[in-house]
């Protein structure tokens, strides 16, 4: 949100939040495999992650407070989307998530967490619970 929606810099890269989750991806994660997202897990500090995402969450809140109605219906900005692939915040083969966000407007976006973006992995979720081990 802060990059798309509010223009200014991420959460991650203020006050040492990679170095403090104990993380070395700093991107979306989106072209990801399954031993990036395992060894990615056993290095993360849960609890820094925890407290990062109540920064992440504290400063959304301080953003959609901002936000006129009108501004709900209006699409991110194209240079906004660049930034993201120019500060390697989304890798080139993970393009596909930007393309996607630049045809949803600042509703839509607010939305995708809460709601779409969770319904994407019920499945895997249900997959990982049942799971043999």
């Amino acid at each position: 949100m802060n990059r798309l929606v509010a223009g200014s810099p991420q959460i991650l890269h203020k006050d040492k939040w990679l170095e403090r989750i104990r993380a070395t991806v700093s991107d979306t994660g989106n072209a990801m495999d399954k031993n990036d997202v395992a060894d990615l897990s056993a290095q993360i500090d849960i609890k820094g992650l925890r407290a990062y995402r109540l920064a992440v969450g504290r400063r959304t809140r301080e953003i959609v407070k901002q936000l006129q109605p009108e501004q709900l219906k209006q699409k991110v900005e194209p240079v906004r989307l660049q930034q993201l692939l120019d500060e390697g915040a989304v890798v080139e083969e993970a393009r596909g998530i930007v393309d996607y966000w630049s045809r949803r407007n600042i509703a839509g976006l607010l939305l995708m967490p809460a709601t779409r973006h969770n319904l994407i992995h019920l499945n895997e979720a249900y997959r990982l619970k049942h799971r043999r081990r």
